[in-house]
């Protein structure tokens, strides 16, 4: 009996020898930090089952009502650094972590079934959710997790059928320029697999899922590009001349319906990023975006304007430099996206934590959450597409020390 043990423990030290050496090899080469992160993980099983305690554990932490969230992308959570950004944040008084579980490319960050559209390429499993939400419960930080709807280059590539269509005959896409990004909203295949998505997320043990680019495309010839429930309700209004034609905006409430049916299911919170100039809920912008924010915030926990003061055109509001008056546009913004959501419905904007098109310093960055205080609005989360948050949570760590 001790021979056939010492046998196998022979055998498992191979094994692991041979492990390490294969994930050595792997790591070799000139490769960029971000493929090395998902090549390394490819060779390991991650297990996304949720984690029970996680789960059970959640509804006890007592998060705050106010908000002050922090965005990182999902190459940033797998990092090595991304423990002493939590200590930063945290220190900062920093309460909730938003980060990626899809992008704009159209990469899932978590392990999925492979079918269909979805290939080994489009999936970088670099992302551990449970391990990643037992850190941030830790240091009693909700779990968000941002999942970008409709922009998806990677399908819209692959895929052209699921793309809207060209009054040519054509597919449609945006740009001449550039490769195609958008995919049909009210295309039932992509709503199917990104609800499907969401499915799994729910049952992983987060605390809510924001969803991103929850809206039509805005550049390019929109006016030549034909969605599929336009196709759908010319053919029902030539049979019954009594159908009501859908909008848009129609298409996004029902697709919210569903995602937030999902959620309640599995206790989770559902949110969305919505453009800043929806704010003013011109018709103009809600039939071209889809964002009707009285009917998407009937279904939301929370929304979230994007409202960044180097987004504006420089005399937006008859301002000579709203770039670099943030408490203005903060503040107008946010009035008006409270004016417009339910009032069950929280008011949480994101504020522009880096430096382009603007003089970014902490007055900037202070200036923002002032509008935000004085307007009793919600909370905040700091975009920084790079994740550089350094001087940002030492400014902020300071105004709330004082």
């Amino acid at each position: 009996m001790k021979k056939i043990a010492i046998v196998f423990f022979c055998f498992l030290i191979f094994s692991c020898g041979k492990k390490i050496q294969m994930d050595q090899e792997s790591l070799s080469g000139s490769k960029s930090i971000e493929e090395t992160i998902v090549d390394t993980i490819k060779h390991t099983t991650i297990k996304i089952e949720p984690d029970k305690k996680v789960i059970s554990q959640k509804n006890k932490i007592g998060f705050s009502k106010y908000t002050r969230g922090i965005y990182l992308t999902a190459y940033t959570v797998s990092s090595s650094k991304f423990y002493s950004i939590l200590d930063s944040a945290q220190a900062a008084g920093i309460n909730t972590v938003v980060f990626d579980l899809k992008n704009m490319n159209g990469n899932i960050f978590f392990s999925i079934p492979q079918k269909d559209i979805l290939t080994d390429e489009k999936i970088k499993p670099i992302i551990n959710i449970p391990k990643v939400v037992k850190a941030l419960h830790k240091r009693k930080m909700k779990a968000v997790v941002r999942v970008v709807m409709f922009h998806d280059q990677y399908i819209a590539k692959c895929d052209s059928t699921l793309r809207p269509i060209s009054s040519s005959g054509k597919y449609w896409k945006e740009s001449k320029k550039r490769k195609p990004s958008w995919l049909d909203p009210s295309n039932s295949k992509v709503q199917k697999e990104l609800l499907s998505i969401l499915k799994k997320i729910a049952k992983s043990g987060v605390d809510e899922i924001q969803l991103d680019y929850i809206r039509f495309p805005t550049q390019g010839n929109i006016s030549d590009a034909v969605f599929s429930f336009q196709i759908e309700d010319s053919l029902f209004a030539k049979a019954d001349s009594n159908y009501v034609l859908r909008e848009k905006y129609n298409i996004i409430e029902n697709f919210i319906i569903q995602a937030k049916d999902i959620c309640s299911k599995n206790n989770v919170s559902l949110t969305a990023d919505v453009f800043a100039i929806v704010a003013w809920q011109r018709k103009s912008d809600i039939e071209v975006t889809g964002q009707d924010i009285e009917k998407m915030t009937k279904h939301l926990d929370a929304i979230h304007p994007m409202i960044y003061s180097s987004h504006f055109s420089a005399d937006f509001g008859y301002r000579e430099d709203v770039s670099n008056e943030p408490y203005f546009i903060m503040y107008k913004a946010t009035k008006l996206t409270k004016k417009y959501s339910e009032p069950n419905c929280k008011v949480i904007p994101y504020i522009q934590a880096n430096s382009w098109k603007v003089n970014y310093n902490r007055e900037y960055i202070i200036s923002q959450i002032k509008a935000i205080e004085d307007n009793k609005s919600d909370g905040y989360i700091l975009w920084n597409a790079s994740n550089r948050y350094f001087s940002t949570l030492n400014w902020l760590k300071k105004y709330y020390a004082d």
